[in-house]
């Protein structure tokens, strides 16, 4: 791990785990990872100026949905990266995203576009699931004959692997090849990361991951494969690139997932940082594992657009 990735933990510490300096006796603050998630967005970079950045508001089937065209002048038009953010699907925007998707689109010369889905509670499952499907549907529309990849990250990365199963369940085209990003795929909470990693998770904290996954199922079952995906047949998919961060709490949904599909004689690969945070991508300004997996995911796209 690298100097910088180690300072960059300790803020993130700091900021999402005020329990773990709890004195024994004391009251175990509550999560608040709003404030938390609302302070780190005032300081998230954004691309360079000569980014261009295009939001989309438009109807496809009946569904609306939002999202941002992200490119650069001279991007490819024939590669497509289509990106879910993350944030427990109670926080985040393409906005916040900008950066993450400047970064993606250069090293894997492909235009980005963000998916802007409704947050819950308002919004509950399969909306997003529903608003991510209209989505891809309304691009392959307009672009039929460009490569088609799809990335997420955490509650992102749930909702790549939910709209992945989507398409192949409704004979839709799959996309070409798949990454997710520290994903967040059990919502029911029953991977031995979240005991082992609870107190080595420098950003998630399991009852914060259990008010968010109550949230997001509304009244399906955290354990349906449409919020935990997880639990799905996981049969005749794209290839897949997993990464995680070895003290994340979520680790163990990408270790089931990626056994899952090797037994049903899926192309999967799972890359399992040592001690990188969750999401470290997003400090790739900073930290240089941040920029090396992001290689990493275009070395893996390059393999199979």
């Amino acid at each position: 791990m690298s100097i910088r990735a180690w300072l960059v933990r300790r803020q993130i510490r700091k900021l999402f785990r005020r329990d773990l300096f709890a004195k024994p006796g004391e009251p175990v603050p509550e999560p608040n990872f709003h404030e938390a998630l609302s302070y780190s967005e005032s300081r998230m970079p954004q691309p360079p100026k000569s980014t261009e950045v295009e939001a989309v508001e438009a109807e496809q089937d009946g569904v609306k949905f939002k999202g941002e065209w992200v490119a650069e002048p001279g991007t490819r038009k024939d590669r497509i990266l289509f990106y879910s953010h993350g944030g427990g699907y109670v926080w985040g925007s393409p906005k916040v995203y900008r950066d993450l998707a400047w970064r993606l689109l250069k090293a894997c010369d492909a235009r980005v576009f963000l998916l802007d889905y409704s947050l819950a509670p308002d919004a509950k499952c399969p909306t997003q699931i529903n608003e991510g499907l209209a989505a891809i549907d309304y691009i392959r529309a307009a672009h039929p004959d460009a490569k088609f990849a799809m990335s997420g990250d955490s509650a992102g990365g749930n909702l790549t692997a939910a709209l992945m199963l989507a398409m192949r369940d409704s004979g839709r085209k799959p996309a070409d090849v798949i990454s997710m990003i520290s994903p967040w795929l059990d919502l029911t909470g029953s991977g031995d990361s979240i005991k082992t990693n609870g107190k080595k998770d420098v950003m998630l904290r399991p009852d914060g991951i259990a008010m968010a996954a109550a949230a997001y199922a509304g009244d399906i079952d955290p354990s349906d494969p449409q919020p935990s995906p997880l639990f799905a047949d996981h049969s005749n998919l794209p290839p897949i690139l997993m990464q995680a961060g070895s003290e994340e709490i979520l680790l163990d949904d990408s270790v089931r997932m990626h056994a899952s599909i090797v037994k049903a004689g899926g192309n999967s690969t799972l890359k399992v940082w040592n001690k990188m945070h969750h999401v470290w991508h997003m400090s790739a300004g900073i930290v240089p594992e941040g920029k090396q997996a992001i290689q990493q995911i275009a070395d893996f796209f390059n393999k199979h657009w």
